[in-house]
């Protein structure tokens, strides 16, 4: 029902509102009227027009290019080379015959200057040419008129005399029309550059005057002109490095900077990253004067528009003026002001379709439209009587209409012991509809704005106490079913989530309790997301996660992962190329040392699979796979293979090392130990094998005393090879030849050479063999040896002994024998015979000391050279 005076509110002015009587005594409710007829839903207010979109920034302009230095200045010509020498003087003629003594003769003409020319002169004297100035070339190209002799860096060649150097400082007059000084650059550079490095007050880099006090129309000190039709060029770029003017103009009564734009572009355009982009004070005047001095114009005087969520005109006064006076020449001005709480400013006008009030308010805490009861009904009641379309509002709050902003609604609680009601309560009769969610229910909160970032249902608590039901929201399941709060992301091209939990203090952002068998928290994912996605921002410090058990007597994992899938169970992964944390730290502190009690405990429980894989990927990495330390007395790793394979097994594809062990300078353990506790076991303890051309085993001794070997039986020393490579053995030694033999050069090609050969001392070369030649060689001295049980050399062990031949000196040595001295018994004597490198039986009626190879220790009598066992022993 209207009150009263709105009857008549469209009838003159109204007067000023009388003071409040007092409050009478409620009346008797009086019955019910019928229900008026619904009056015609109002038309829709224009949509406002969508804000101009806020201007591109400007590119800035790239910085200038450094100034090229001065060429420098042509060097002075050198001197002028020495003249050459003098030619040969001539060949003096014979002496004549001594005549009688008469007067001297005239001193004859000088001989003729001839010969080659050298230093920067070529040719022959006496016309040589000149090649060169301090010995660089001169160009054979001919000069034109008005050339002269340059150095171009390679030689001296004939170029125009062009350039020049300008003296500093210089100062011109001239009375031109065109431009008295350009200067046209291609490249990528400045073309002038001005630079001044004085700290004096109002200096200037570059300085353009116009001295005239009259001068002519859009005359200029400075003009920037800038060809480009594109966005991006700039006619005058001013900058500053710090707090100062970029640009600064100044004028006592003109315009201290001007910018016109001739199209549709900006005059002045003023922009700032975190400043303000455009600040006009005034001492005296106005601060800004904007206007549009077309009267046809119909553009708006002022636009202003925000992307943000700020105010997008803040005004503000300090003084008695009104923070906003609106006038109208022939429509309508309206001012409305609330200076108190109980008062109000209220315009309501009701043509037909429109609503019945409009109110408006200035205030922040008062409304435009107040419903107030002193006893104890509604402030303001909504309802719906008759109509059953369900489209329908018992009470409409609405907020955006013409761009407007604030709430929809707004429920408060001023008194602080008002505890017996809720300051908000909706509920509902109704069951609920199964098919379609977003009906049906108690309450319904949308935001219907694809770009829109708001909340649909905020809520808030300002509480010391964290008691139970002290919260922003307070979900409730009291039925056996049912959800104390669903959140549901229901848009499947949606990124947003469908639960957002953050805090600024201290607290837990997600608390939650499973009192009995339930999971405190059950995250699953149906694509291919993560289940749990724990991150820390950028300038966080906390942990992405963390598990925790306090319950001593609970044996169950604090961590289960598992999958079964192909996938990782866990991936952990420190992305820094620069970080020194672990991806995984596993950590137990105990006093036992049981299987399982492990910082890491990897399992492998099926037919393959490793129990522990680390893989350092990088190709250009430096750093190991796998680093085991230990700072007590324990090992650094255990490796127990439990059947057939390798306690470890250790492989390099490069060419470092499968196992490398080391002691550091500090360090007195050993680099390697191996050890073989099983005294049935027949295996070696160490075993080396290698398919490769390289050696299976490598010692290398470095250090100042110690052996390369020591061998011991049961700890007593039986074997030894010192640092000088000199072998001591207590039981003596074994080899499988049969002979001692040294290396010997040969006197020939040692490919002549074949075992089994009768070798005597070269009388040709020192140190030298070769085959026998002739019988009863007092110069025998031994046979190629077959397979020498000991070699003896000269050279170093690393000595291929390229070139030389094993002589056999000692021992059983297969040797070639002959029927020359005839038929070869056991122990006769063998001396050499008349075919080359072979043997015979000695006579012992012509043998002499010194000719005796050695015993035979087989018989022979076949007519062919063959082998033979000799105990050779030259005698």
């Amino acid at each position: 029902m209207s009150v009263p005076f709105a009857l008549y509110a469209a009838n003159g002015n109204p007067g000023p509102i009388g003071p409040a009587g007092p409050t009478g005594p409620a009346g008797a409710m009086g019955v019910q009227g019928p229900t008026g007829a619904t009056g015609p839903a109002g038309i829709q207010g224009p949509i406002g027009v969508t804000g101009p979109a806020g201007p591109i920034g400007a590119t800035g302009a790239v910085g200038p290019l450094g100034p090229v230095g001065p060429i420098g200045a042509t060097g002075v010509a050198g001197p002028i080379g020495p003249i050459g020498p003098s030619g040969a003087q001539g060949t003096q003629g014979p002496v004549g015959a001594t005549g009688p003594a008469g007067p001297i003769g005239p001193v004859g003409p000088a001989g003729a200057l001839t010969g080659v020319a050298g230093g920067d002169l070529t040719g022959n004297y006496p016309n040589p040419n000149v090649k060169g100035i301090q010995n660089v070339a001169i160009s054979a190209t001919a000069p034109t008129a008005g050339q002269v002799l340059k150095y171009n860096g390679t030689t001296w060649a004939p170029g125009l005399d062009a350039g020049g150097s300008l003296t500093l400082p210089y100062s011109a007059t001239e009375n031109l029309a065109g431009t008295l000084f350009s200067i046209t650059n291609n490249g990528d550079g400045t073309s002038i550059e001005g630079v001044s490095n004085s700290t004096s007050s109002s200096i200037a880099a570059l300085r353009g005057i116009v001295t005239s006090t009259a001068p002519g129309g859009f005359s200029s000190a400075v003009r920037g002109i800038n060809s480009g039709t594109g966005g991006l060029g700039i006619g005058v770029y001013g900058s500053q490095g710090g707090s100062g003017w970029g640009v600064y103009g100044v004028t006592p009564t003109g315009l201290g900077v001007y910018g016109n734009s001739s199209g549709a572009g900006y005059g002045v355009y003023a922009n700032s990253n975190t400043g303000t982009g455009l600040s006009a004070t005034s001492t005296n005047g106005n601060a800004a004067n904007i206007s549009i001095s077309n009267n046809s114009n119909a553009n708006d005087v002022l636009t202003v528009s925000t992307l943000g969520n700020g105010t997008v005109v803040n005004v503000s006064t300090t003084g008695t003026g009104d923070g906003i006076s609106s006038s109208s020449g022939t429509g309508m001005a309206v001012r409305a002001t609330a200076s108190a709480q109980t008062s109000a400013a209220v315009l309501g006008t009701n043509t037909g379709g429109g609503e019945s009030v409009v109110g408006i308010a200035t205030s922040d805490i008062a409304g435009a439209v107040v419903g107030r009861n002193n006893g104890g009904g509604y402030g303001v009641r909504g309802f719906i009587a008759t109509n059953t379309t369900g489209t329908g509002a018992g009470i409409r709050g609405e907020v955006g209409n013409n761009n407007s902003k604030g709430k929809a609604g707004s429920f408060i609680n001023t008194n602080a012991d008002n505890t017996d009601v809720n300051v908000l309560e909706v509920q509902s009769n109704g069951k609920g509809n199964i098919p379609d969610n977003t009906i049906g229910n108690a309450a319904s909160f949308v935001i219907n704005n694809t770009n829109g970032v708001g909340s649909a249902v905020r809520g808030e608590v300002n509480s010391i106490f964290g008691n139970f039901g002290t919260a922003g929201i307070f979900g409730v399941s009291s039925g056996t079913g049912g959800r104390a709060g669903l959140f549901y992301a229901s848009n499947p091209s949606g990124n947003g989530a469908a639960l957002v939990a953050i805090t600024d203090g201290n607290g837990n952002a997600i608390n939650a309790n499973a009192g009995k068998n339930g999971n405190a928290v059950e995250a699953n994912v149906d694509g291919t997301g993560d289940a749990v996605y724990g991150w820390i921002p950028s300038f966080g410090t906390g942990r992405a996660g963390h598990f925790e058990n306090f319950n001593i007597d609970n044996e169950t994992e604090a961590l289960n992962v598992s999958t079964v899938g192909d996938g990782i169970a866990g991936n952990f992964k420190v992305d820094r190329t620069t970080g020194t944390s672990a991806a995984v730290k596993g950590e137990v502190n105990s006093m036992f040392a049981n299987f399982g009690t492990a910082g890491i405990y990897g399992l492998s429980s099926g037919t393959g699979g490793f129990g522990g894989l680390f893989y350092s990927s990088n190709a250009s990495g430096t750093g190991p796979a796998l680093i085991a330390l230990t700072e007590g007395n324990g090992n650094g790793i255990t490796a127990n293979a439990g059947k057939n394979g390798n306690g470890v097994e250790a492989n390099c594809d490069g060419t470092g090392n499968a196992i490398y062990g080391w002691t550091p300078n500090f360090g007195g353990g050993k680099a390697a130990r191996f050890a073989n506790f099983n005294t049935a076991n027949g295996n070696p303890t160490v075993h080396v094998t290698t398919v490769g051309t390289g050696n299976a085993l490598l010692i290398n001794h470095s250090g100042a005393s110690g052996n390369l070997f020591v061998g011991q039986d049961n700890g007593t020393s039986v074997a030894r090879i010192n640092l000088a490579g000199k072998g001591f053995f207590n039981g003596g030694t074994q080899a499988s030849g049969a002979d001692v033999a040294e290396a010997f050069d040969v006197h020939g090609e040692a490919k002549d050479f074949e075992p089994g050969d009768i070798l005597v001392i070269s009388t040709e070369k020192d140190r030298a063999v070769e085959k026998s030649t002739g019988a009863y060689s007092n110069l025998v001295a031994g046979v190629y040896a077959t397979k020498p049980g000991l070699l003896l050399t000269e050279e170093n062990i690393d000595s291929e002994l390229l070139g030389k031949v094993p002589m056999g000196v000692i021992g059983v040595i297969p040797t070639k024998v002959c029927l020359e001295g005839g038929a070869i018994k056991r122990g006769d004597m063998l001396v050499t015979s008349s075919q080359s490198g072979v043997a015979m039986k000695a006579d012992l009626n012509k043998v002499k000391v010194g000719q005796v190879l050695g015993k035979a220790l087989q018989d022979f009598d076949l007519p062919t050279v063959a082998k033979i066992n000799v105990l050779v022993s030259v005698k």
